[in-house]
């Protein structure tokens, strides 16, 4: 047996058009984070601070971001927790959602922040958001390293769509088509649609 029976070709790479995601930005949202990649959009979100133009809404709940300081997150988990944790639970509807937090780890570990708060219980909040909520947790030291932080998450999450768009692509060229078409048989006959 030859080497190209045992082989055959790689289906031929399909050159799709480059998208060009829009990130949303809440309407809510009072400073905008500087966005330079991509375009931006102000439109009410449902949740959360930052999307996607057609994946962060009820209808495709795919993608969502918040965004907070640290003052703003150790209240969200200590005098304001209860809002917080609703809004935690509204993200959970989305495929992918994240906290971007404008602080390093070290500045929460060293109580660098205005609470009573021990580091211990905040640090351990997250880890709970983190494991039972699956939220990711992103730490961006500052407004600017949020929004290249948001611009990779935003880029990783397109190339996702473009590599299963690809496979999709690949699978019909592979296989060709296998279902009927609604309303037809073999024969030709009319048929009901599922």
């Amino acid at each position: 047996m030859t080497f190209a029976a045992e082989h055959p070709p790689a289906p031929a790479r399909v050159r799709l058009p480059r998208l060009a995601p829009v990130i949303i930005i809440d309407t809510r949202e009072q400073r905008p984070l500087a966005i330079e990649a991509f375009s931006v959009k102000r439109v009410g979100l449902p949740v959360g601070d930052y999307g996607i133009l057609g994946f962060s809404d009820w209808s495709r709940p795919a993608f969502i971001c918040e965004r907070k300081g640290i003052d703003d997150l150790v209240g969200g988990l200590t005098a304001g927790r209860e809002r917080f944790m609703r809004e935690v639970e509204k993200m959970r509807a989305f495929q992918f959602r994240a906290l971007l937090i404008e602080a390093r780890r070290e500045q929460v570990e060293l109580g660098h922040y205005v609470s009573s708060a021990t580091p211990q219980s905040i640090l351990a909040t997250l880890d709970a958001l983190a494991v039972r909520a699956g939220l990711h947790i992103f730490w961006c030291d500052d407004p600017e390293g949020a929004a290249r932080q948001l611009e990779g998450l935003v880029r990783q999450f397109v190339r996702g769509i473009e590599k299963a768009y690809r496979a999709l692509l690949a699978n019909r060229a592979e296989d060709g088509p296998t279902m009927p078409v609604a309303g037809k048989t073999e024969a030709g006959a009319d048929e009901e649609p599922c």
